[in-house]
């Protein structure tokens, strides 16, 4: 039996099913044994009412548990986690005391290491990690999975820097987005392995979710750099359509009639907004690196494969996905609303399973 130990700061039993977590359900199917490492949360996490713990209904426990025979989940609060203070001089200054995190992590990875076959990290503090993963698995191949261009994410500068230190530690990065894999060139060997969809589960016929239909019904599934003043723009300047926003936020929603949040959903009740959706919207802050989120966001993965118009910033519209419109487009009310459903043939998530462990 191969084993995969999987470092992410994903819970395997949240709500919002991000693409790793479809990764390890396809590897359990294909007889991977998996252990999920979640890192990158630490006591002040809890002090802080970090919002990534919502993600669950109840806050995790910390400690070993058996969620299948092969499926085991380990999370712990460490003393101390990768943060911005959003001041980069006291970042900077902060930097060797976050060595505590890689220190506190190595006697709860030592065992699952030892019998890995492959190492799967996940962009973000997973990558801190590096060095020791490379010192205690040396059996096993490390793949750095590089889903988000963490710079955006408002990681410290420090992890930018280690992000690219560690490069060489892996046998492979692996990307979706030409854009992310640009920055390691030369750092390592780098593949592009496209995201994917749950096809099994985007068959059934999920019950809409939208009653007495506005004129257009506008969803956006995810709050992840979510640009709640453009939003507040789109549902101000066209009261014939009715916004949806599933996701966490950070702070308290804006009131405005037509823009409604429903908080965090969990996959089959975002998919019913999405496949019945006459408008998807993609409000992520413009800002430049963005542009990776054409082929890597899970929600504009499913806006594409029920062929919906996708509506948001300039720096999406870079040609590789049609069916995106650019708030700079002078026709951009009149596409959205006279829009041809298009769907586009996208791949099951374990395509990107075999890919990752061939």
């Amino acid at each position: 039996m191969k084993h995969l130990v999987l470092l992410t700061g994903h819970f395997p039993q949240q709500k919002r099913r991000s693409s790793l977590l479809w990764v390890t359900e396809a590897l359990l199917q294909m007889g991977w044994h998996i252990t999920h490492v979640t890192v990158g949360y630490s006591w002040l996490s809890r002090l802080r009412r970090d919002r990534r713990l919502h993600a669950l209904d109840s806050p995790p426990r910390p400690g070993s548990w058996q969620l299948q025979p092969r499926h085991r989940w380990i999370f712990h609060y460490a003393p101390l986690h990768p943060f911005s203070t959003r001041r980069p001089l006291m970042d900077q200054m902060l930097a060797p005391l976050h060595q505590i995190f890689p220190a506190y992590w190595k006697r709860h990875l030592r065992a699952p290491l030892a019998q890995a076959d492959l190492v799967l990290v996940e962009s973000g503090a997973p990558v801190m990690l590096a060095p020791l993963l490379r010192r205690l698995s040396t059996r096993a191949r490390l793949i750095y999975r590089v889903n988000d261009d963490i710079r955006l994410l408002n990681a410290p500068a420090f992890l930018c820097q280690y992000e690219k230190d560690h490069a060489p530690l892996f046998d492979r990065i692996s990307t979706a987005s030409p854009h992310l894999a640009a920055q390691f060139h030369g750092l390592a060997p780098v593949t592009i392995d496209p995201m994917g969809v749950p096809l099994d589960r985007l068959h059934n016929m999920a019950r809409s979710p939208y009653g007495d239909r506005a004129k257009f019904e506008a969803v956006c599934a995810g709050s992840t750099q979510l640009d709640i003043a453009a939003l507040l723009c789109i549902a101000k300047a066209r009261p014939s359509w009715r916004l949806h926003v599933l996701g966490r936020l950070k702070a308290a929603p804006p009131k405005c009639p037509n823009l409604i949040f429903h908080g965090e959903q969990d996959f089959d009740a975002t998919l019913a907004f999405i496949k019945h959706a006459d408008i998807g919207l993609a409000p992520y802050l413009d800002r430049p690196g963005v542009e990776y989120q054409t082929t890597n966001s899970n929600r504009i993965l499913l806006y594409r494969y029920f062929g919906l118009p996708i509506l948001g910033p300039e720096r999406l519209c870079h040609g590789s996905v049609p069916s995106v419109i650019g708030y700079g487009d002078p026709n951009f009310w009149q596409r959205c609303e006279t829009w041809d459903r298009q769907p586009e043939d996208i791949p099951d998530w374990s395509e990107l399973a075999r890919r990752l462990v061939e």
